[in-house]
């Protein structure tokens, strides 16, 4: 099963950017509710304080996890534990990037520490944590940025900016808006692990 929370900035068009299965679990956080009903996108959970959704006539038919205003933690990191709970094959968090409130997608990357198969997603950027070992790239007209979580060793081939057993530190920008040349890339992380941003041109 796949666990989809969405949160604000919601994406304007989720299903292009998501196509939706019946099987999905969706989880609305705060404001996104709204934004989900606009597209009638079905909500299986509502999670949040609601202080930003303006019509809480929204929530009566739906099943509600309500938070206390004055709290520790984010919306948005409730959502995700609550969908841990549920044990999914894929974990999704869609939208949640840039906005007015950028320190909320600061924290978000943060996120990884605890949901380390957590994927964030819009309709420009898709952000993961890759582990040791080798991966694959077919990505066209996009950028890849490599980013060390919180440091690696890896080698890059088939981009345009080819490394070999490079050591990439926390504040190390070298691997930001690299390109593919060939219809494959490879990424070989030998030590720690990298968060990997792919953004369209």
């Amino acid at each position: 099963m796949r666990v989809l929370v969405v949160t604000h900035p919601t994406p304007k068009n989720i299903k292009e950017i998501m196509p939706l299965k019946d099987s999905d679990y969706i989880i609305a956080v705060d404001q996104a509710v709204f934004s989900l009903y606009k597209q009638r996108v079905p909500i299986h959970l509502a999670v949040g304080d609601f202080d930003s959704l303006t019509n809480h006539g929204m929530l009566v038919n739906l099943n509600v996890v309500r938070l206390n205003p004055i709290k520790d933690v984010t919306d948005t990191h409730q959502a995700l534990v609550e969908a841990t709970k549920i044990n999914p094959d894929e974990l999704y968090l869609i939208g949640g990037i840039g906005g007015e409130r950028i320190e909320h997608f600061m924290v978000h990357t943060m996120f990884f520490n605890e949901f380390p198969e957590m994927i964030i997603k819009d309709e420009n950027s898709t952000i993961y944590v890759l582990d040791k070992g080798i991966h694959e790239f077919e990505v066209k007209d996009q950028y890849v940025s490599f980013f060390a979580y919180p440091k690696a060793v890896l080698t890059l081939v088939g981009f345009k900016y080819d490394l070999t057993e490079y050591i990439l530190n926390t504040y190390d920008p070298l691997c930001i808006s690299n390109e593919l040349m060939e219809d494959k890339g490879f990424i070989d992380i030998k030590e720690g692990k990298v968060i990997v941003v792919i953004s369209k041109k």
